[in-house]
Order: C-alpha cells, then sequence, then structure tokens
C-alpha cells in the first residue's frame, strides 16, 4: 500500500479531547455491562447457582468474537478509500450494530439466548468500531505527545469507570441501554466532526488474496519481538484486571456478604477512578519527558498486584475500599504508558489498524482467559468449599497475573 506519510502537527488540548471521547463512551458502555449490568441480568435470568458459569461463557465467547474482529477489521481499515478517511466510516458502522445489540438485551428479558445474542452483538460490532478507531492515534499523535495521548486515553478510561457504575444504580432495564446507546452516537458524533482525517479516497490500495490477507494478519516474533512482548505483559495484566473487573460483584456478594453489592462496587469504583486521576495524566507527561515507560507499567503493575493479594486474606471493608484507591493509582500508571508503549513497537508502514488490532487482542484473550480459568476454578472448588472461600483463592491468581505482567517488562528492549 502506497499511502502518503504527512508530518504530524501537535495535537492541542481540544484535539486531544475529541481524539480520546469516544474511547470515553465506549467504556462506560462495557463498564456498566461488565461490572453489573451482565452480571445482575444474568443472576435475575439464570438464577444463583448457574450464574458464574453463564457468565462466563458469555465473557468467553464474546471475548473470542473480539479477539477474531479487532485485528481483521484494523487490517481492512489500512485500506479503506473513503472521503471521511479510513477510520471513521467503520466507526460508524460499529456505532450503529452497537446500539441495535443494546435495544436486543434492553427488551429479552427472561429469555437467556435472547439476551446473549444481543450481548454478542455489541461485543461484535463494538470491537469493529474501536479496531479502526484505536489505529487514530499512531495516525495522528506525533512521537513527543505520545505519552500525553496515552495519558488522554488512560484518563477516559478511569472517567467512564465511575460513570459506567454509576449509571446502572439509578437506571434500570430497558432505560440503562437506551442511556448507553445514546452515549454511543454522542462519542461517534465527536469523533466524526472532532477528528481530522485524511482523505483516503486517493490511497493505492493492492489487491489481495484470501491466503495474502492472512498472511498480512500476523507480525513476525523474530522480526519485532518488542511488540510481542509488550503483547505478552499487557495480556497478563488484563488477565488480572478482567477477572477483578467480571468477578468483583460476586466477590462482594458471596465472599463480603453484601445482599445487594451495588452501591459498594460504586464506591469501590470512584475510589479507583479518584486514585488513577491523580496519576494518569502526570505519567504520561513524566513518560514522555523522562522516557521511563517500563518502570512506570512495573510500579503500576505491582501496585495492582497488592490490591488483588489484599482481598484474599482480608476481612475489612475499610482495607478493601482502601486497595480500591491504590489500585486506581497503580491502573492509572499503567495506562499513562499502555498506549504509548504499543505504538513505540508497533512495525513500521501504514498498517497501523492492523498491527492495533492485533495488540488489542492481549485485552481480548485476557477476557477469555479470565473467563475461562475463573469458570473452571470456582465450577470445581465450589464442590469443596465455600464461594467466598473460592473466590479469594481466585485472587490469588489474580495477584499471580499482575506479578507476571510486571516483570516481563523488562523484555522490551526498545523501549526505555
Amino acid at each position: 500500500m502506497q499511502h502518503p506519510q504527512p508530518v504530524k502537527p501537535r495535537l492541542s488540548l481540544s484535539q486531544n479531547l475529541a481524539l480520546s471521547f469516544y474511547w470515553l463512551t465506549s467504556n462506560i458502555q462495557w463498564t456498566a455491562l461488565i461490572i453489573i449490568v451482565v452480571p445482575r441480568a444474568v443472576l435475575y435470568i439464570v438464577g444463583r447457582s448457574a450464574s458464574t458459569s453463564v457468565l462466563s461463557s458469555l465473557v468467553v465467547l464474546g471475548s473470542l468474537i473480539a479477539t477474531v474482529v479487532q485485528p481483521w477489521a484494523g487490517w481492512i481499515s489500512d485500506r479503506v478509500r473513503h472521503a471521511w478517511g479510513r477510520r471513521r466510516p467503520y466507526i460508524l458502522w460499529g456505532t450503529a450494530g452497537n446500539v441495535l445489540g443494546l435495544i436486543i438485551m434492553a427488551y429479552s428479558g427472561h429469555f437467556l439466548l435472547i439476551f446473549a445474542f444481543g450481548y454478542l452483538m455489541v461485543q461484535f460490532f463494538s470491537n469493529l468500531a474501536q479496531a479502526a478507531y484505536q489505529a487514530l492515534i499512531p495516525d495522528l499523535v506525533s512521537e513527543e505527545q505520545r505519552g500525553v495521548a496515552s495519558g488522554w486515553m488512560g484518563f477516559m478510561t478511569q472517567l467512564a469507570i465511575i460513570f459506567g457504575a454509576l449509571a446502572p444504580n439509578y437506571f434500570g432495564d430497558p432505560a440503562i441501554y437506551w442511556i448507553l446507546s445514546a452515549l454511543l452516537v454522542l462519542g461517534w458524533g465527536v469523533t466524526q466532526f472532532g477528528v481530522h482525517e485524511m482523505d483516503s479516497r486517493h490511497f493505492i490500495v493492492p489487491r489481495v488474496t484470501f491466503a495474502q490477507g492472512l498472511r498480512q494478519l500476523w507480525i513476525s516474533p523474530r522480526a519485532f519481538p518488542d511488540f510481542w512482548w509488550v503483547f505478552v505483559t499487557r495480556l497478563m495484566i488484563m488477565l488480572g484486571f478482567a477477572t477483578l473487573e467480571n468477578y468483583l460483584f460476586y466477590y462482594l456478594k458471596f465472599t463480603v456478604g453484601l445482599n445487594k453489592p451495588e452501591s459498594t462496587v460504586f464506591r469501590l469504583l470512584a475510589l479507583l477512578t479518584l486514585g488513577s486521576l491523580i496519576s494518569v495524566l502526570t505519567a504520561g507527561w513524566l513518560s514522555d519527558r523522562l522516557h521511563k515507560r517500563r518502570i512506570l507499567v512495573f510500579v503500576g503493575g505491582l501496585l495492582m498486584g497488592a490490591t488483588a493479594l489484599t482481598f484474599v486474606f482480608t476481612h475489612s471493608m475499610f482495607l478493601i475500599l482502601t486497595m480500591g484507591l491504590v489500585f486506581g493509582v497503580g491502573y492509572g500508571i499503567y495506562l499513562s504508558t499502555d498506549w504509548a508503549l504499543a505504538v513505540d513497537v508497533l512495525p513500521p508502514g501504514p498498517t497501523q489498524g492492523r498491527s492495533m488490532g492485533l495488540w488489542q487482542a492481549s485485552f481480548n484473550l485476557g477476557q477469555v482467559g479470565a473467563g475461562f480459568i475463573a469458570g473452571l476454578f470456582i465450577g470445581s472448588l465450589s464442590h469443596v468449599m465455600s464461594l467466598g472461600e473460592a473466590y479469594r483463592l481466585l485472587f490469588l491468581i489474580t495477584f499471580l497475573y499482575f506479578g507476571a505482567g510486571s516483570i516481563l517488562i523488562y523484555r522490551v528492549r526498545k523501549a526505555a
């Protein structure tokens, strides 16, 4: 592919906000769905005894769809010729399908298959949009602003957590699904009219066979080992994060013994967001100035791991809430370098959509692995111990995920 490579101008504050705003609305959706809405709906549809296995199955299936869609849709968006550019058409189509999936979920009632179909539809189209969207950063952001742009993406991720956790406490079904749909449309509008993407109609895109297309989806570990070490370390961190995110509701209900965990989930996530807001933009700025991205990833991962380890042993709600703040500081530090580190190690050339889609598969595989491992683990242990104790041991495994991701970051040689 022959694409012009213009000099990337320095982005203003308003341009950074417009670039990262769709990430805010998308993450509000996923925070609400994963942490409260879907676990609550599954518990309502199938009951207590089957809730963990059904939720794990949905998480695994949805994440497998995302793993396949992300690199494929990113590669396709690299080849789009359109007046809107390469990325924005796919953001529009993905957002439209995502909204339709939410509406199906809203009116599924007691029918598990209809609810699951809507959820998997949301997974497909959300990741279709995200695959194109996340390539906007390497497309538009200069090297000296990668840390700042990564910090803004992290900031939006954390801001989304508090709104995503708050909304389900005030809006029941089907209103919450309509609220999430409206936010997604708003996010699309800001991206569509606030991001200045190059007209791609004049790009030269050679035809390829299906087999050639499959080969182009792959990045050689031998040629680009740093890319794959970043992939592996992010996979480990996301295994830990997905386990905490997907099973926090059940941990509070079955281990801590809360009858209605929603309000405590919100308080935890509010503290997490506060902690992350303290660290995320500052750490992103520091990563551009000091070029110490690996150290920041290491520190952030250890703080998140310390939180998971505390959940294993404590019975104190005060300590649980305190560690929510600590987790937020660590997660903010990690997010501030997450995107920047990925862009640092991307293979050169006009294939950022493919590369970022493959990188994002580490997040999706983390969701798959977290759901699969937790489902087997809880299902097996629930026969020999209480659900509360089983979830304590699950969070011990979560600590090991974070520890491995923190240590393995030092295998990345290209980044400082």
